[in-house]
This record gives C-alpha cells, structure tokens and sequence, in this order.
C-alpha cells in the first residue's frame, strides 16, 4: 500500500511540475568540524575531524492565473570521517515535493540518512525515511469549517541486522476550524493511528488522540501552531511486564516571533511517545522544548543561538529504577556575508545528557565552521 501511495504522489506532483512555470536554485555547502566524542560514550571516548559536503537544489513555480504552487527540493551530500572512516563514513540524501495552495496540499518527502553512531536502537545504522501526506481544510472564509489530514510514514534499514525496526505508521485525522480570520482559526480534532512492524508484531499498535490548537497568524508578530492533545495506545498484542494501554498528556508547539526586523525568535517543542526496545519498555515518554534566537548586526553580520531541553521518561522500572534521562543541547553561531549568494560561519555545540542509569549519560562538544554558496 505504502508504495503505490508513494509511486501516484509522485506521479501527480511531476505531471503538476509540467504545467508550471517557475525558477531553479542551486547552491553548494563545506562544513569542516571537530567532534571530540563521536560515539556519545561517557568512557572511552573517540574524536574525529569531519568534513561534510552538501549540494542543494531548489525549485518553486506557480500555475498562471491560479494561486496553485508546486515547489520540489533535493539534496545529496557525503560524510567523512578521520575516525574509522569505513564505519562512520555515510552519504546522505533526501527530495521533497509540494503542490497545494491555501486550502489543501500534498507532500512526499524521501530521506537517505544513517542514524547516530550510538543510540538506544542502532549503531552507524543506514536508514530509509519516506512521508506522504494530504491536506485539506474546506474554508478559511467561512466562521467554521472542516479540516482533513492523511499520512503514511515509513521507516526501514539497509541492513538486515536491524530489520525488525522496519515499521510503518498511518495517520488519519479530522478537525473543526473555527476561523477568526482568514489566516487564523482554532481547531479541535481527533487523530487516528497505526504503527505497524514488518518483521514482527508485537509492538504493533493503535493511536488515538484528540487535541486543540491555534494555527496562523496568532498576533501582528507571532505565527505558527499551538497545541494541546491527550494521545492513547493501544497495543495489539499484551506483552508481560509492559504498558498495554498508556495515555499522556501532549503538547506540540511550532511559533515564530519577530519583535523588530533584525530578530527572530522560534520556539518550538514536544511531548509525545516515542518506541523504545529498552528492557519492557515498550516506549518512553519525551518531553521537549527548544528556543532559536537570531540577530542580525548589519548586512554583513549575524548571530544566533539555538537551545533545547528533553526528558525522556521510561514508565517501567529495570533492576529497581525507573529511568530518566536529561539531554541539554546548546549551539551558538556567528555568520558573515561576503555577497548575496555566498556566506560563512562559525559554531559550536555542547550535548550533555544526564541520568539515573550511568550509561547513558555523556558530554559531547563540537565545534565548526562552514561556507556555502548559492546560484
């Protein structure tokens, strides 16, 4: 199913690119950095220069005499490593097609990657990510109206070894507008899910979450989303010792402040349940926030800051201890603009987590600079 949804959503979105008429934009990026713990260890730490180099592609057009827009993005870029180069060393890769207007849309996005060099789930592991989407709200005249969204997310791995990740998740949700303006409304919907595993179903399961929410223009200076939801599962199959049937409380934030012209605050945050194989944890609970502030000086000079907090919480106790972990990030940058279409910058990035099972804990610096070039 999930591939005849991808193959027509990329079908309709390259017939639509045909009738289009719009503009290319390329551009190339080299980020040169030092890693001092690339394997997020809390001993025996490894470091690594790397050099990662990017190539963009970017195309948007408009049909004549409509307000329907296609847009498509590529990129492909390669990832080298001084630190066990045959291991660590990756290609990465994604494309993104869009078309819709101010009432519907619809969205593939493909992805290469590989995942962290250590986390929970895998080691140096390449993965495969693809997301289709539809979108539709009926008005955004009228006071109320009806608003629909369809999703198929699907994750797998190249390699065998970790194939029992392989799973796939279908969305299917409805909302109730009521539209203060046409660039503003409030919402109360419900959302429906499926995860499925290729390899085994024991963690296969049912989502259900009703939310409410603000999206648009929520003041003369702040836009974007706002939300609150409860978010159930249901596990298809009773596993002994395991949550069967966990409800949160969530939370999903995505909002954009521009207090005068030269500054841009964004915040942006998370809670939800993410799939976790450690011990009889089925899950844990992540609780996320994360603020990006940038400045600029002049024409030439800007700065930014970007700063994060997690919680992911385990809900079953292992060997007497209900984990907990905390994960800091900080990344402060400085960049300069030679000409319209070639810039540069330096950065550094601190990652701590901390918590009550010492090994998972780490401290992680990294410090860089990159230049890219646009045409």
């Amino acid at each position: 199913m999930k591939k005849i949804v991808c193959a027509l959503m990329v079908c309709l979105l390259s017939i639509s690119a045909a009738y289009a008429k719009g503009n290319f934009k390329f551009a190339v990026s080299e980020d040169l950095s030092y890693d001092d713990n690339i394997y997020s260890t809390k001993d025996d730490k490894k470091s690594s220069f790397i050099s990662s180099t990017q190539l963009f592609a970017n195309y948007l057009s408009t049909f004549p005499g409509t307000a329907l827009k296609f847009g498509a993005n590529a990129n492909v870029g390669y990832n080298a490593y001084t630190e066990e180069a045959a291991k660590n060393n990756y290609v990465n890769a994604g494309l993104g097609l869009n078309l819709g207007n101010k009432l519907f849309s619809i969205d593939e996005n493909f992805l290469y990657t590989a995942d962290s060099a250590t986390s929970e789930l895998t080691d140096r592991a390449k993965r495969i990510n693809n997301i289709a989407a539809f979108r539709l709200k009926t008005s955004t005249e009228k006071m109320f109206s009806l608003g629909f969204v369809v999703s198929d997310i699907y994750d797998k791995y190249i390699d065998d070894d970790y194939s029992d990740l392989n799973k796939n998740r279908i969305n299917a949700g409805l909302q109730v507008h009521y539209n203060l303006s046409p660039k503003t409304s409030i919402y109360l919907g419900y959302l429906f899910s499926k995860i499925s595993y290729e390899k085994t179903d024991i963690n296969d399961s049912t989502g259900n979450s009703v939310n409410l929410g603000v999206t648009g223009n929520i003041t003369a200076k702040v836009k974007g989303t706002a939300q609150v939801s409860y978010d159930m599962r249901d596990y298809d199959k009773e596993k002994e010792g395991a949550d069967n049937n966990p409800g949160i409380m969530g939370y999903l934030l995505s909002l954009t402040y521009d207090p005068t012209f030269r500054d841009t605050i964004s915040l942006t945050g998370e809670r939800k349940m993410e799939e976790s194989r450690y011990a009889n944890n089925r899950y844990y609970i992540s609780t996320e926030v994360g603020v990006d502030y940038k400045h600029e000086f002049n024409t030439k000079w800007s700065a930014g800051i970007f700063a994060s907090y997690e919680n992911m919480a385990y809900p079953r106790f292992v060997d007497g201890v209900k984990r907990s972990d905390d994960f800091v990030k900080v990344r402060p940058s400085i960049g300069y603009k030679f000409k319209d279409n070639l810039f540069a910058s330096i950065w550094y990035q601190l990652k701590n987590k901390t918590s009550n099972c010492e090994f998972a804990e780490y401290t992680d610096n990294k410090v860089g600079a990159q230049v890219k070039f646009c045409f």
